[in-house]
C-alpha cells in the first residue's frame, strides 16, 4: 500500500475504528452504515468524481438521543446528473479506444457533494480512501485482474480496498468547496480538477500547488463584466453576491478594473447561502431604494431563486440583470421566473456544438434498469413523478413518496424536456469532458517514460498501475492536447486560457427561453479587442436598452472619482459615492 493511502486510512480511522484494530491491519472494515448513494466501476485507475446533485438541505434540529437521519434536501439538480453522465461517458469512451491507454482501464467513483463543504469533505475521504460499493466488482486479493468476486460484506482486504483507491477527483463545483477539499487533501498530493470552481483565489499555486480546473478565472470574467457595462454606458450599478470565495473575490476585482472603464459601483452586498428572513428584507431594500436599475449579481442558481421570489412579490419589474458565469445557463430559472428575467445579459463558459454519442447514453436510461441506482432512480422519479419498483432511492424532496403512483414502465426521456438530456448549451458538460481526457492524457505520457529518462529521482519513471498522485500532478500539469477540435492547454497556474460567450436571455415564440450568443470575450484577443457585441441581436427587458439609474446615465470617469469614498452604511452593505469635479 502507497504511503499517501495509508496515512489517509490512518486519518479516516477517525471514522472507522482506531489504529491497530483489525481495519487499520490485513482487513478494512467499514464501520457503520455505507451510503448507497454513488456510482462505482473498477480500473486500473479509479477516477474520483464530485457533483453537486442536491442542494438546500431541510433544516432539522439534533435530539443527541438517537442517531441522525441522512440529510434531506429540497432540490435535485438534473443538470449535475448530466455532468456525472458525460464523465462516465467520457471514460467508456477512452476504454473503447484501442490506441488510447491500450493497457489501462479506467474506472470511475462518483459521489453527491451536495454542493456543502461537511458533506464533500467527508464524500472526498472515502473517494481517495478506496470504499468501493457495496456489491460492485473489484480483482482479486491476488491481483489478478482476471478473477473477480462480488462484495456482499463490509470485511474487505485493504489489498482489495487499495485498488479502487481514486488518485485524483475531479470536482467539485463551487469554489469554496474547492478550497476547502484542496486544504485537506493537498497534504497527500491528490490532484483535485475542478470543472466549475472559477475564484481567481485557486490560481495560488503556492497554496493549492495540486490544483487545475477547465473552468477560466473569475479574473478574466470581472474583466470581461466591466468592458460589458462600460460598452453600454452602464455607469452607475449595484453588485451583490452571495457569501463565500467565489463572490468576495470577484467583487473584489471588479471595483477594481471597474474604476479603469470609468464604472461606478453604486452598492455592494453580501447575502448568505441560506439567508434569513432579515437578511432577505436587506438585500431587497437596497435593490429596490437604489436608483441603479443595473445589477451584476454573483451567485448560483439556487440563490438567484429565492432572490426572485422575493422581487416577484414586491412587484420590482424594472432591473437589468447582469449573470455571473455561475448562473448565465441556468435555464431552471426561467421556468418560474422567465418574466423577471428576459434581457438578462451574462458571459458564459466556452459551449461545444456536439460531443458525438452523449445524446444518446443520455437518453439510454430505462426504467427497467434506473431503479438499481440512487442517482438514477431519484432523477427517474423526480422527473416523471412516480414511484419505480424496487427502488433505492432516499431522497423524496419534501413530497410524500407514497402518495406518488408507480411507474408505469412506459415513461421515455424522448417525451419530455430535462435539463438532463438538453444538449444545446453543453458548457460544464464540455469542462467535465476536458477534465477526464486531461487526466487520461496525463497517464498516456507517464505510460510512454523510458526508464533512465524519467523525470523523476534518478531518471525513473512512474507506473501508472501503481500510481502515486504527485506523479499524476507532474504529468498532467505538462498536459497539452487537443479535444473535440479544441486545443486544451493551461498556465503556470494550472488555469485554462479564457474564452466566453455573451448570453442574453430571450423568450420563443412559446414561452420557453432562448439563450442566444450575442457577443463574445476571447482572453488571448490583443488588448482592446477582447470583447465584441453585436447590438443588434439583443432582447432588451422592456424592448430598450435600460438605464444605469432612474435619472438616466451617471458620468463617473477615473477623473471624477478622485475622490471617491467607501462608506460602511451598514453590517455588509457599502455604498461608492463618486464626487464629480464642479
Amino acid at each position: 500500500m502507497t504511503l499517501w493511502a495509508a496515512k489517509l486510512l490512518m486519518l479516516l480511522s477517525f471514522f472507522r475504528g482506531t489504529p491497530g484494530s483489525p481495519a487499520a491491519q490485513d482487513i478494512c472494515v467499514f464501520l457503520g452504515e455505507e451510503e448507497q448513494n454513488r456510482l462505482y466501476e473498477d480500473g486500473d485507475v479509479v477516477i474520483g468524481g464530485l457533483f453537486p446533485l442536491h442542494y438546500r438541505p431541510v433544516s432539522s434540529l439534533p435530539t443527541y438521543r438517537t442517531k441522525p437521519t441522512p440529510i434531506a434536501y429540497k432540490f435535485f439538480i438534473s443538470r449535475a446528473l448530466r455532468w456525472i453522465q458525460t464523465m462516465i461517458f467520457a471514460i467508456k469512451e477512452i476504454n473503447q479506444h484501442s490506441d488510447f491507454l491500450p493497457e489501462l482501464k479506467l474506472g470511475f467513483h462518483i459521489r453527491d457533494s451536495s454542493d456543502d463543504i461537511p458533506i464533500a469533505l467527508r464524500e472526498s475521504l472515502l473517494l481517495v480512501n478506496g470504499q468501493p460499493e457495496r456489491g460492485s466488482r473489484v480483482g482479486s486479493e491476488s491481483g489478478d485482474k482476471g478473477v473477480e468476486r462480488n462484495i456482499n460484506e463490509s470485511k474487505l482486504s485493504c489489498a482489495s480496498v487499495q485498488r479502487s483507491v481514486s488518485p485524483v477527483i475531479i470536482g467539485g463545483a463551487a469554489s469554496g468547496v474547492s478550497m476547502a477539499l484542496l486544504r485537506s487533501l493537498g497534504s497527500f498530493h491528490i490532484p483535485l480538477v475542478s470543472y466549475f470552481a472559477s475564484c481567481s483565489c485557486l490560481s495560488n499555486q503556492q497554496d493549492f500547488p495540486t490544483f487545475m480546473r477547465t473552468m477560466p478565472s473569475d479574473a478574466f470574467q470581472v474583466r470581461a463584466l466591466a468592458s460589458l457595462v462600460s460598452y453600454f454606458g452602464w455607469t452607475w450599478v449595484g453588485v451583490i453576491g452571495v457569501e463565500s470565495d467565489y463572490a468576495r473575490f470577484a467583487i473584489q476585482h471588479f471595483l477594481q478594473e471597474s474604476v479603469q472603464f470609468g464604472v461606478c459601483v453604486a452598492y455592494t452586498h453580501f447575502y448568505p447561502v441560506n439567508p434569513s428572513r432579515q437578511a432577505l428584507d436587506e438585500l431587497v431594500d437596497v435593490i429596490q431604494m437604489a436608483s441603479s436599475k443595473v445589477i451584476i449579481n454573483f451567485c448560483s442558481e439556487s440563490e438567484m431563486q429565492v432572490i426572485l421570489r422575493e422581487i416577484r412579490r414586491r412587484n420590482i419589474t424594472d432591473l437589468q440583470w447582469i449573470a455571473s458565469e455561475a448562473w448565465a445557463t441556468a435555464t431552471l430559472l426561467w421556468e418560474n421566473f422567465g418574466d423577471l428575467l428576459k434581457g438578462t445579459l451574462g458571459f458564459a463558459i466556452q459551449r461545444v456544438d456536439v460531443i458525438p454519442g452523449l445524446k444518446q447514453h443520455l437518453l439510454s436510461l430505462k426504467p427497467s434498469t434506473v431503479h438499481t441506482s440512487a442517482f438514477l432512480a431519484e432523477f427517474w422519479e423526480e422527473l416523471f413523478n412516480c414511484r419505480l419498483n424496487g427502488s433505492v432511492n432516499s431522497h423524496s424532496h419534501m413530497v410524500n413518496y407514497h402518495d406518488r403512483l408507480p411507474c408505469k414502465g412506459t415513461e421515455n426521456l424522448e417525451d419530455v424536456y430535462s435539463s438532463y438530456s438538453d444538449v444545446t448549451q453543453l458548457r460544464v458538460s464540455y469542462n467535465v469532458y476536458k477534465a477526464v481526457y486531461l487526466v487520461a492524457h496525463a497517464l498516456q505520457d507517464m505510460s510512454h517514460c523510458k526508464v533512465g529518462k524519467g523525470p523523476f529521482l534518478n531518471g525513473t519513471c512512474a507506473d501508472p498501475k501503481n500510481l502515486k498522485p504527485q506523479h499524476l500532478v507532474h504529468y498532467m500539469k505538462r498536459a497539452n492536447f487537443s479535444v473535440l477540435g479544441t486545443k486544451v492547454s493551461f498556465d503556470q497556474n494550472g488555469d485554462p486560457i479564457a474564452y466566453y460567450d455573451l448570453l442574453n436571455w430571450q423568450r420563443n415564440p412559446d414561452g420557453s427561453l432562448h439563450l442566444v450568443k450575442v457577443g463574445l470575450y476571447d482572453a488571448a484577443s490583443p488588448a482592446g479587442s477582447s470583447v465584441v457585441i453585436n447590438d443588434s441581436l439583443i432582447q432588451w427587458p422592456f424592448g430598450k436598452q435600460v438605464c444605469s439609474s432612474q435619472t438616466g446615465l451617471r458620468p463617473c470617469s477615473p477623473l471624477r472619482i478622485l475622490y471617491a469614498l467607501l462608506i460602511k452604511t451598514s453590517a455588509n452593505v457599502f455604498v461608492l459615492l463618486c464626487n464629480t469635479l464642479s
